[in-house]
């Protein structure tokens, strides 16, 4: 072969070399591939492959004609790869006998005639690869270069392989980290979910009956006062229970489900909900023509109720609220417009900041509405913003459009009328709480003044043999309160058991909670 057609080859193998070199992922490929890309590029009879190890030199791997110094550690000043790698540069040594920088008591019973060492990396280098002849010979130049290049493009590899190592290291720490925070949102939810039902059951109870007591009482003006107080303070309790359980997860339910919502009949929905508030301040609420939008059907009608709810009690004069929307590329851009006070523009990032309210007045809110609307649209990929005059307030925000469908409150399905049955309905109650049970029953016999045959029970066990023995008399139960926080088996256990029980199925169960867990209220 002539010396142009061996540095062609020699360059085709480099190439290769290159490819191989960029696809390593650790150390041990990179050295295997060193290793032998050394000997095979130059001819040579023996190849070495060094690295720096503080000051000693580590001979990491070889392929040699027969064995040389692998894995074996040696001082850098000691051997001729520290020599290239203190000094920077290329160790060419024709006759190693001859030479002052060979240790040759180490290479007599070595094969070893001839060397070159070629530093990796020529600032401040990081390894060596040596080269290593059974005669005396100088390498060539081309030869030289060849072997550099492949020293060059190692030195390239090895940063790779770091950043590839570091970059895997960092990987796993973050899921690492996900994995804990993964966890403690889901035992924070558990744990918050927990003490919202064991504060609210104690809490509505207390507000119920202070109620009932008040009206059903004579007591002078005072004694009515503190009854006032007791109960608005309860139910700012549990209003605030409720907002800041809600807001908690908010943030882990992007993947929850979500079906076609009708806007407009969500906002009739939020109309009803908040129809005790809208008749005290005659509060006027109109909407365009709505557009339907692919969301968690629970989560913007809370949404719309909140700012809603806002826009009414922000408001010194008869408030009057418009809603449209528009679409705007690939979302819909909706708007709630106000006549009320107006927020100064220096608020107008800080409201939506959790605990955070304007109003002096103490029980104007929990200061938690607006941060769950900005975490509700965060949730659906959307963005909240607000805009306002000394007339009023405009809050804007977005939700993905992707469905052309609209519908307006007209569209909506009327709802069907009661149909009145012959005889009256058995109902009944399962509750583990017997407070709760007597204030289902004033509820529905003394304040609804509905006619049933009210049942009773504070287990599932008791629910089914009481079903059971109404089938038998032929005086079968019509409908199940049923509550779903109950010690054991929840209500959702218990439901199931019931439709698979042939018997039983076809009975109407209403699932009862003071939970505002949104996937109890979807699991329901």
């Amino acid at each position: 072969m002539s010396h142009s057609e061996w540095y062609l080859t020699a360059m085709e193998k480099l190439v290769t070399v290159v490819k191989e070199l960029s696809r390593a992922k650790n150390l041990e490929t990179l050295t295997a591939i060193v290793r032998d890309a050394a000997r095979d590029l130059t001819g040579a009879d023996g190849a070495t492959f060094i690295l720096r190890d503080n000051d000693q030199c580590y001979y990491v791997d070889e392929n040699a004609i027969s064995p040389l110094w692998k894995g074996q550690r040696f001082p850098m000043k000691a051997c001729v790869s520290g020599w290239a790698m203190y000094n920077s540069e290329v160790a060419i040594i024709e006759d190693i006998y001859k030479d002052p920088r060979v240790p040759t008591d180490a290479y007599r019973p070595t094969f070893v005639k001839s060397m070159a060492m070629v530093p990796i990396r020529k600032n401040n280098p990081i390894g060596a690869i040596g080269n290593y002849w059974a005669k005396n010979r100088k390498p060539t130049d081309e030869e030289i270069s060849i072997l550099q290049a492949l020293a060059d493009i190692t030195s390239v590899a090895l940063e790779n392989i770091q950043l590839y190592s570091d970059l895997e290291s960092k990987i796993e720490q973050l899921q690492e980290r996900e994995i804990a925070i993964t966890e403690q949102r889901e035992a924070l939810e558990i744990f918050t979910r927990a003490l919202a039902h064991d504060l609210k059951e104690p809490m509505r109870t207390i507000n119920s009956f202070t109620d009932l007591i008040n009206k059903q009482s004579e007591f002078n003006e005072r004694t009515k006062n503190y009854f006032h107080h007791i109960y608005n303070s309860s139910e700012r309790m549990l209003a605030l229970i409720d907002t800041v359980f809600l807001y908690t997860p908010i943030d882990s339910t992007k993947n929850l489900g979500r079906q076609e919502c009708f806007i407009s009949a969500i906002l009739e929905e939020v109309q009803e909900n908040l129809n005790h508030l809208i008749q005290e301040r005659h509060a006027i609420i109109t909407f365009d023509k709505l557009p339907i939008v692919h969301a968690n059907n629970t989560q913007i009608m809370q949404l719309f109720q909140n700012l809603i709810c806002n826009s009414i009690k922000h408001n010194d004069k008869t408030p009057t609220i418009h809603v449209s929307a528009k679409r705007e590329g690939d979302n819909w851009v909706f708007s709630i417009r106000d006549n009320g006070r107006g927020i100064d523009e220096k608020n107008f990032n800080s409201i939506f900041e959790p605990f955070k309210r304007l109003s002096s007045q103490s029980d104007d809110g929990t200061g938690l509405g607006l941060s769950i609307c900005k975490k509700i649209i965060q949730a659906h990929e959307g963005r909240i913003w607000c805009k306002s005059q000394p007339n009023g307030t405009t809050f804007h925000f977005t939700l993905p459009a992707t469905l052309e469908k609209k519908l307006d409150g007209t569209d909506i399905k009327a709802k069907p009328a009661n149909n009145n049955s012959a005889g009256f309905a058995n109902v009944l109650v399962v509750d583990d709480r017997k407070a709760d049970i007597e204030l289902t029953r004033i509820m529905i016999t003394e304040q609804l003044n509905i006619q049933c045959n009210l049942f009773e029970t504070y287990s599932s066990e008791g629910m089914f043999n009481i079903l059971h023995e109404h089938i038998h008399k032929k005086e079968p139960i019509n409908l199940i309160l049923l509550d779903i926080n109950m010690p054991g088996t929840d209500g959702f256990e218990v439901l199931k058991r019931l439709r698979e029980d042939k018997m039983l199925s076809n009975i109407s169960v209403a699932m009862c909670t003071g939970s505002t867990y949104i996937k109890d209220i979807e699991k329901a």
